[in-house]
């Protein structure tokens, strides 16, 4: 079923829904962990890589065919693959109740939660596609707390960022009218259409980076005759190879910050953006008539923009602001130094915005290249392949009938060893068809510092409880500092180390013949895992 990896909702909202799954289900993961996780997967957006991942933070899960009438008997919550009403497209839904005539759900396009009937449930989801889920007790991200304090840190500075210039704004306007009684409604009302110009033009840039963003899908498809895009990607919407857009937000947000540097109710800064509102009413004509006349399409943003312009040039006409006035060295600095921020700031941000999304875009799609079968066995192929037996020799873990062996030949003291020990430990954990055998390079010469914990886990192994091994191989691996003499006080031997010297020449010798260089050395199936992957990936090709 998954193997179909049918592309779901947007990326957004996909994010979205697989994040209040994971929050319905109790198991406590970062939106941040969550997205990289996802986005990192080669068949991103689809059930598939919902399915691994949510896997991976210890959340068991399986895609079903179910029917109506089974639909009752489903663990709560569920995730359902339906088709959008709007769009007949593939999309997702969480399912957190499901009553006698009705189902409560949560969609990506409509993310809200609501109750449906029944048989507008079943319409929308006709392929019966369910994905139930588990939680185990131990589901979660590692270092969850300390992530989601980074996490809430960064969230509360990206909303002081946004909400600065709002703010200080709306409290301008208010202490204006407070203060100026009659005197200060004109002013004030011309603060506020800035902000909204504002706001209006900014909604306009981000629709050039993401505009299948499903919030501006909303405001700029709400009609037969209403198209953004048919605007904003016309040839029209440029002059000398700067967008609209970029030059409204500068319009807009020079002159608000213009009136909160010198004052709100200040002649010159009145005067300045009165003579502009009055050089944008061209602007507004020749808007208009491009829309109803050639592209035949409106823009639901660019009108709110016109608007503004509008109704900025009747406040500037009720003010009475258009008369001379003394102007300073100062003053004119201050006004070139509001419009050119923004054009500065709007002009280096927007460029690095979408240089970012398309690395992203071109990274998920070397990402689909690399994790693809095909080249992964051709590469495969071309590796160092294992021509001396490893039968009798390390530590063997997992499925002794496993379809797939790994062998991770480590340094005890090795830092990249380290590494790969949580990811292959994972893998093992998550996939039964996988055994792993782990092989050290150490000797036994009496300086060798590598052969007592080798020796050590060895010795352990040699007790036949994989649950002790696991746990003392985690111990090792995992701890920050690698102190022999703490392990060994945890996991006493009585003489057992002495009997490991014939095992520990053994693995010398087959490294020797293998010419072992560097590790942590992974062989998949008898082969070399090629340089450009990493043990993070083969969970993508050994996947159950």
């Amino acid at each position: 079923m998954l193997a179909q990896v049918i592309k779901l909702a947007k990326p957004p909202a996909f994010i979205d829904i697989s994040k209040r799954f994971a929050d319905l289900l109790k198991v406590p993961v970062t939106q941040t962990a969550l997205a990289v996780s996802l986005e990192d997967h080669p068949d991103y957006p689809s059930l598939l890589s919902m399915s691994d991942v949510l896997l991976s933070f210890g959340i068991s899960n399986i895609a079903l065919t179910v029917t109506m009438n089974k639909l009752a008997e489903l663990p709560l919550p569920f995730i359902a693959q339906i088709k959008d009403r709007e769009t007949g497209k593939d999309s997702l839904a969480i399912i957190r109740e499901v009553k006698r005539d009705s189902v409560s759900w949560y969609t990506a396009e409509n993310p809200r939660w609501e109750e449906v009937p029944l048989t507008a449930f079943a319409a929308q989801w006709p392929s019966g596609t369910v994905l139930i889920a588990d939680a185990e007790d131990a589901a979660g991200e590692k270092d969850y707390r300390q992530h989601r304090r980074t996490e809430q840190r960064l969230q509360l500075a990206k909303t002081a960022g946004y909400m600065a210039l709002p703010v200080a704004a709306l409290v301008t306007a208010a202490t204006t009218v407070l203060r100026g009684g009659a005197a200060g409604w004109w002013p004030a009302a011309l603060l506020l259409l800035m902000l909204t110009g504002a706001l209006l033009t900014v909604l306009l840039l981000w629709y050039e980076l993401d505009q299948y963003n499903p919030v501006l899908q909303k405001i700029c498809s709400s009609g037969k005759k209403v198209n953004c895009g048919a605007v904003l990607h016309s040839k029209a919407s440029k002059i000398a190879g700067i967008s609209w857009s970029n030059i409204g937000f500068t319009w807009f947000a020079g002159g608000l910050l213009l009136l909160l540097f010198t004052g709100v109710t200040s002649p010159p800064a009145l005067l300045l953006t009165g003579v502009f509102s009055v050089v944008s009413i061209p602007y507004i004509f020749f808007s208009v008539y491009y829309q109803w006349r050639i592209a035949r399409q409106w823009c639901v943003l660019c009108m709110g923009v016109q608007s503004v312009l509008l109704l900025q040039f009747l406040v500037t006409l009720a003010g009475g602001w258009l008369q001379p006035v003394h102007f300073d060295a100062g003053i004119l600095l201050i006004a070139a130094i509001a419009y050119l921020l923004p054009f500065a700031v709007v002009s280096i941000l927007v460029p690095a915005l979408r240089q970012a999304k398309d690395g992203r875009r071109s990274r998920h799609e070397l990402q689909r290249l690399k994790h693809n079968t095909q080249i992964f066995e051709a590469l495969m192929g071309r590796q160092k392949a294992v021509t001396t037996t490893t039968d009798g020799i390390g530590i063997v873990l997992g499925n002794p009938a496993a379809k797939h062996r790994l062998v991770k030949v480590c340094n005890p003291y090795c830092g990249p060893c380290a590494d790969a020990h949580k990811p292959i430990e994972e893998l093992l954990e998550n996939n039964p068809d996988v055994q792993l055998q782990i092989i050290f390079t150490a000797t036994n010469q009496t300086d060798d510092r590598r052969a007592l914990p080798a020796r050590h886990l060895l010795a352990i192994a040699e007790k036949n409880d994989e649950a002790l091994t696991r746990q003392a191989l985690d111990d090792w691996y995992t701890a920050a500092e690698k102190d022999y003499a703490s392990f060994a006080a945890k996991y006493p031997m009585n003489g057992e180390l002495k009997q490991q010297d014939e095992k520990i020449t053994a693995m010398m010798q087959w490294c020797e013949a293998l010419k072992i260089s560097f590790t942590p050395t992974i062989f998949v199936d008898g082969y070399q895992l090629p340089g450009i992957y990493s043990v993070e990936d083969l969970k993508y090709f050994l996947a159950v």
